[in-house]
């Protein structure tokens, strides 16, 4: 089955096709704007990225927002956007655009009055779900079109495609969802109108290519799902014995222990972006 997209025609850039030549300034401002449908084409242009390699592997989105691979679901969102030109606010503390924390982008669209649901979204909205009931978001994709009772969205780190051939786990991939009106569906919890978080139709802004990080410990930040593993467990015991603070050594990167690094990060006058790397491992005594 194939999404309905709203894609208006290409936009070239230099010079036009009418009696006059060359580009004004005026007509250049207007192709810089960003509109919902450029949303979805660079998010599409993307589709089958990693299918196939698994869950949490190295994708250019993480690497361009210098994130950790893991867990890349909202590096996706934040990076389409960032990509397109428009890129999202900080929605999570320390995220200096969009999330990686799918519940921190919930909170920043119901702060914002900027939730609607299922069968209201609009090409480039963000669309978080709920796999288990709990209330609680596990995973965010992007929205490409609304056609009768469904809507299609696609996704980064995620699950098989129900929409073409791409059926492997872990890529960017497409699908679509039964949300009739008036009733959506569970596993959508929210959907976030985009444009309550950018101005669409507005200059574009200019981003600069991101940094994929450098070799070494890998780089630890509050995710969706949750980063685990013994080396969060280490960052945990070393900020307990350095400030005291009693954090559960639970080996899990959750709010609590991103709040406390970003504390930590503040004390010290590091860059507090509650990500764990080389300076903030070395600060606390660890192998960087």
């Amino acid at each position: 089955m194939q999404a309905l997209l709203s894609i208006g025609p290409r936009v070239s850039a230099g010079r036009h096709e009418r009696t006059g030549g060359i580009t004004t300034a005026s007509e250049r401002n207007r192709e810089a704007m960003t509109t919902r449908d450029q949303i979805v084409r660079v998010a599409l242009g993307f589709n089958g990225t990693g299918n196939g390699q698994g869950y949490d592997h190295p994708n250019p989105f993480s690497a361009d927002l210098s994130r950790p691979a893991e867990a890349w679901c909202g590096d996706f969102v934040a990076d389409i956007y960032k990509r397109a030109q428009i890129p999202l606010p900080s929605m999570q503390p320390g995220c200096r655009t969009g999330f990686a924390y799918c519940p921190d982008a919930v909170d920043y669209g119901r702060k914002h009055d900027a939730t609607r649901c299922s069968w209201q979204a609009e090409p480039g909205d963000i669309v978080l779900f709920d796999w288990n009931g709990d209330g609680v978001a596990d995973h965010t994709e992007i929205a490409t079109g609304y056609q009768g009772s469904e809507l299609f969205t696609v996704g980064g780190n995620s699950g098989p495609s129900n929409v073409d051939g791409y059926r492997g786990d872990g890529g960017v991939h497409r699908h679509y969802w039964d949300a009739p009106s008036g009733k959506g569906n569970d596993l959508i919890l929210i959907v976030i109108d985009a444009s309550k978080a950018v101005r669409f139709g507005g200059p574009a802004h200019l981003t600069k290519a991101g940094m994929a990080p450098s070799a070494g410990p890998r780089l630890l930040m509050l995710k969706s799902p949750m980063m685990t593993g013994a080396d969060v467990g280490a960052i945990q015991d070393a900020l307990n014995r350095h400030s005291h603070i009693g954090l559960a050594a639970d080996s899990a990167y959750g709010p609590l222990t991103r709040d406390a690094v970003l504390n930590w990060q503040q004390r010290e006058h590091l860059e507090a972006d509650g990500i764990v790397g080389q300076q903030t491992r070395s600060s606390l005594g660890l192998p960087a």
